[in-house]
């Protein structure tokens, strides 16, 4: 899965650089049209790096024999959970918890630290896959 992610990254920074090589004139129309598609490559290169590091993070929770149990509580992860969303650090009643919480303070999904402080690193924030992200 980390290999297809690095390719499917450096397609993205490949499609990316060729695009802005392309600068010739252009309508208002067309220079919105690039620009609305760089934006979207741009985006889907963070989603995949996103990926990438939950993949990561995954992977090493399974070498120190932590894979499959929620970060917050202890409990073991359902199994079921992680075959939709292998990379899941929380259980569905944490994650629900830390999602109810996120809507009533604002914050959406961002997890937050015991103290209430923003999330030390940037991959401290709850991921869903691409495909499952709307908007």
């Amino acid at each position: 899965m980390q290999a297809a992610l690095v390719r499917s990254l450096e397609a993205v920074q490949e499609t990316l650089a060729s695009r802005e090589g392309h600068r010739g004139p252009m309508d208002m129309a067309d220079e919105a049209e690039m620009e609305h598609q760089r934006e979207t490559l741009w985006n889907l290169g963070n989603r995949y790096r996103q990926l990438y590091r939950e993949v990561h993070m995954a992977l090493n929770r399974l070498e120190e024999d932590e894979f499959g149990y929620c970060e917050d509580c202890g409990d073991p992860i359902a199994e079921a959970r992680l075959e939709v969303q292998p990379t899941a650090r929380l259980c569905i009643d944490c994650q629900r918890e830390l999602e109810r919480r996120g809507a009533a303070s604002g914050q959406g999904g961002r997890r937050r630290s015991p103290g209430g402080a923003a999330p030390e690193r940037m991959w401290d924030v709850d991921w869903r896959h691409p495909e499952c992200i709307n908007g």
